[in-house]
């Protein structure tokens, strides 16, 4: 047997040789530093968000065909809801199990113990909480039963296990596991559900995802990867170090929650009515476009994290090249978007939700200020100031709260998402001086002022030819916009453009 120390110190972990499980701490050693295994692994997890929001988009377009906009909006209720209940159960644990894992794979064992036992104690104060809020929430039975039923779903969230295969950097069963959730919740909802039927049998559903992708991560770590069967481990002094460390983490994940979800609880009981559905559905729409933002700035990290043990001048030319890029992608697909709003929304959801349009004219304007902020947010964690981001996602948290208490009295929907829009557009200002405070001042006014002008004139376009034809309105208005990109930044953006490809080709040389 080899023995190693745990992280802290009390006590050693065993992992047998030539097991499977050893061979696995062996090859993520061993494929640390692979730019090919990189990119693969890039390739499964955008293959696996990809087809699992594809399913979602499937699943919730049905719903809110079948539900209606007024229960359609009892289900988003739930959901965002459910958020905070949900990330208090992980307080950070996936981030954190995954480093660790990564650091110290011959310590597999015990950390997957330890960590799964840490998030069924957290799970279990989180279901307690969840057990006080409904007995006051003043709402209908079926509402209870449907939040209910949810909550019992968390049982199995201790042995969702992505976090394991992400720090052995076995990201196809990452992959694989989204799209075992998603397809079982679509599936069932397919087949099960149908107009009339009680709102809380989508609980029942949502139990049978969590514990079939429960017992497909428990089969992996044993079958695929080799450890034994996660059952937690309930060592106190253990589990409280472990809390200390990721609790940093969590916290600033839930001021994230809290900026992007709290106003969508909050108009749960100013309007539980069709109001509520039309901004859930607006909502929705607006964080399945957000994935597009993430996983850019995901393959951007890298990139900007090798800037720092560089000349600072490196950074400044990387930043020029990509705020250019976003400033032209975001503002081209808001305006579009914004022109498109009422008919993209009838075709995803059905008519009944025309007038989410309203709401989703609002949110659509925080695309590219999140492309922009962006680069902020991530220079900050490249720099190791997370402490920062942390602070000033806590503040727009803040604003969003108290814009929500503001507004949505009297604007619902779109008040709400005046909110989020005002809260996002604080923390761009905050990570904004943040970064010129803490690391260097990144321009910004010239690399946005050609999109914003060209902007202008396509849409005074656009506008002039809507009443005509809405398609010929669309195609001059991008032949504009699409002129004034090539003969004001078309040099400087193939520029970066191929700087990002001989980047890559760097790294898998």
């Amino acid at each position: 047997m080899i023995q190693s120390a745990s992280i802290d110190g009390t006590e050693t972990a065993t992992v047998p040789p030539g097991s499977s499980a050893r061979r696995a701490a062996s090859s993520a050693q061993s494929t640390a530093a692979e730019p090919r295994r990189l990119a693969i692994n890039f390739a499964f997890l955008s293959g696996g968000e990809f087809a699992s929001k594809l399913l979602t988009f499937a699943t919730f377009s049905y719903l809110a065909r079948t539900l209606g906009p007024a229960n359609y909006g009892f289900l988003e209720f739930t959901l965002a809801v459910m958020i905070f209940f949900t990330a208090p159960a992980d307080l950070g644990l996936g981030i954190y199990g995954a480093r660790e894992v990564a650091r110290h794979p011959e310590q597999a064992p015990r950390l997957l113990r330890e960590i799964t036992g840490l998030r069924m104690a957290l799970t279990l104060c989180s279901m307690v909480a969840l057990a006080v809020y409904i007995v006051f929430l003043p709402r209908t039975n079926d509402l209870k039963a449907l939040l209910a039923l949810y909550g019992l779903s968390l049982l199995g969230t201790p042995f969702l296990l992505q976090w394991f295969f992400q720090g052995f950097d076995q990201m196809h069963w990452v992959g694989a596991a989204s799209v075992v959730r998603q397809a079982i919740f679509t599936g069932l909802v397919f087949l099960t559900y149908r107009s009339g039927m009680p709102i809380a049998r989508l609980g029942f559903i949502e139990c049978a995802s969590v514990g079939g992708l429960a017992v497909f991560c428990a089969l992996v770590v044993r079958r695929g990867m080799g450890f034994q069967w996660p059952w937690p481990d309930m060592h106190i002094g253990r589990l409280l170090g472990h809390l200390r460390r990721s609790a940093p983490i969590g916290l600033s994940e839930l001021a994230w929650d809290f900026m992007w979800y709290f106003c969508t609880v909050l108009l749960g009981y100013y309007y539980p009515n069709k109001s509520l559905g039309w901004f859930g559905a607006s909502h929705r729409a607006l964080m399945a476009l957000h994935t597009f933002v993430y996983l850019y700035f995901f393959n951007l990290l890298p990139s900007i994290s090798r800037c720092v043990a560089l000349p600072r001048k490196n950074l400044l030319d990387l930043m020029d090249g990509s705020v250019r890029f976003a400033a032209w992608i975001g503002l081209y697909a808001t305006v579009l978007l914004t022109f498109a709003a009422p008919e993209l929304l009838e075709l995803v959801y059905g008519r009944n939700f025309r007038p989410a349009s309203g709401s989703f004219v609002v949110l659509i304007w925080m695309l590219p200020v999140a492309m922009l902020s962006g680069h902020y947010r991530y220079i900050l964690v490249a720099y190791n100031h997370q402490r920062w981001l942390m602070i000033y996602t806590a503040i727009s948290a803040v604003a969003a709260v108290a814009c929500g208490f503001a507004l949505e009295p009297f604007y619902a929907g779109p008040g709400a998402a005046y909110a989020l829009l005002i809260a996002n557009c604080l923390n761009f200002a905050l990570v904004y001086f943040g970064v010129r405070r803490l690391v260097t001042g990144i321009p910004l006014r010239q690399q946005i002022t050609a999109p914003l002008i060209s902007m202008v004139i396509a849409t005074g376009v656009s506008l002039a030819l809507y009443r005509w034809n809405v398609w010929l309105a669309v195609i001059a208005g991008s032949a504009v916009y699409l002129a004034g990109l090539i003969i004001s930044d078309g040099a400087r953006l193939m520029a970066f453009v191929r700087t990002m490809a001989g980047d890559r080709a760097a790294r898998a040389a």
